[in-house]
């Protein structure tokens, strides 16, 4: 397969109700009061009016809950538009799991056959690509989407709060690599603070990150000739506890301008840039992640200050900080001057 001479930036959207949610809000983003919708057909205008196309992971499995024809409806929705849908697991609405990689090994072939099958007599088309839903995949999901002939994999997420066993398995990179048949593509993921070997992580995560911290990344990976950059979003990004997350909006619109823009960037999906990316080439593990530093993650904070404890904390911290450097200031010119 021929090596791309340009970073793929994938945008990826996983397609899921949130636990009390359903399909009209949490994916097609039908809000109160609203005439305009902020679910997928919105981020898909916004790819579609720049010539980009997204992968977009659905969970199947949900039809358990909001019933198959809803479910259906977005994957015909997706596949009419041209967009790269695939498998998402998130298989506890159908079976005792609430991640796929806590089944056993034939159950794992058992679920992704399930939601493979589906989509397939949905669409017509057959699934390649498989993200495992709270990043909960393991080995055994490698070999089982191998078995059942998936070419790629983007369960591979460093950034990730949770304690991941594919983490642990594979290790952290930001690299494509090649497990068995199957091209393991990581959610990108940077270092936000480090501090000797300690380092704090972070998911690029539309939702959770500034544009500048994305930029940053994207730019990076094209320096290192990182062969994807891979980016995180959810059906309900856009939606915020019922309203539009106007931000997020605006931030999206902004990246894909800016992306639009760059000579060594091609926005990508996870089914095309397995097409790009050569199998045989050997992991390179030395590539450190990137770092965004103090700076970023305080700005990043002061901005959505309101959007959860850590960033009041983060931002009440910094703004502390200037405070006592103004004072220290203060003092020195004062004594000197007196």
């Amino acid at each position: 397969m021929p090596q791309s001479a340009k970073t793929r930036f994938l945008v990826t959207i996983d397609v899921e109700t949130m636990m009390r949610g359903n399909a009209e809000r949490d994916i097609l983003g039908i809000l109160p009061g609203r005439s305009d919708r902020f679910g997928i057909e919105r981020m898909m205008g916004l790819l579609e009016s720049r010539h980009m196309r997204a992968t977009f992971f659905l969970n199947v499995y949900e039809i358990a809950k909001h019933g198959e024809a809803s479910i259906a409806a977005v994957a015909k929705l997706i596949h009419s538009r041209g967009h790269d849908l695939e498998l998402h697991t998130h298989p506890q609405p159908m079976y005792p799991y609430y991640g796929i990689g806590r089944a056993p090994y034939e159950e794992q072939v058992e679920i992704l056959e399930k939601g493979a099958s589906l989509i397939e007599a949905w669409t017509g088309k057959r699934p390649l690509v498989h993200r495992a839903g709270a990043f909960l995949a393991n080995l055994n999901t490698l070999q089982a989407l191998e078995r059942l002939g998936f070419q790629a994999d983007s369960s591979l997420a460093p950034g990730s709060r949770l304690d991941l066993p594919l983490v642990h398995e594979l290790g952290a990179s930001n690299l494509p690599q090649c497990v068995g048949d199957v091209l393991e593509v990581p959610v990108t993921y940077f270092d936000q603070l480090r501090l000797g070997p300690w380092s704090l992580r972070r998911t690029l995560d539309i939702e959770g990150c500034s544009l500048a911290e994305i930029e940053h990344v994207t730019r990076w990976a094209v320096r290192h000739a990182c062969p994807t950059v891979c980016l995180l979003m959810h059906s309900f990004s856009f939606d915020r506890h019922g309203k539009p997350a106007w931000r997020v909006i605006r931030r999206f619109e902004a990246l894909l301008t800016w992306l639009d823009q760059q000579d060594g960037i091609e926005v990508d999906t996870v089914d095309h840039a397995y097409q790009t990316t050569p199998m045989d080439t050997p992991v390179q593990r030395s590539i450190r992640a990137p770092y965004t530093g103090v700076w970023m993650t305080w700005c990043r904070a002061l901005v959505a200050w309101k959007d959860g404890w850590k960033n009041f904390l983060v931002a009440c911290t910094g703004l502390a900080c200037f405070a006592m450097l103004a004072a220290v200031v203060v003092f020195v010119g004062y004594v000197f001057l007196k």
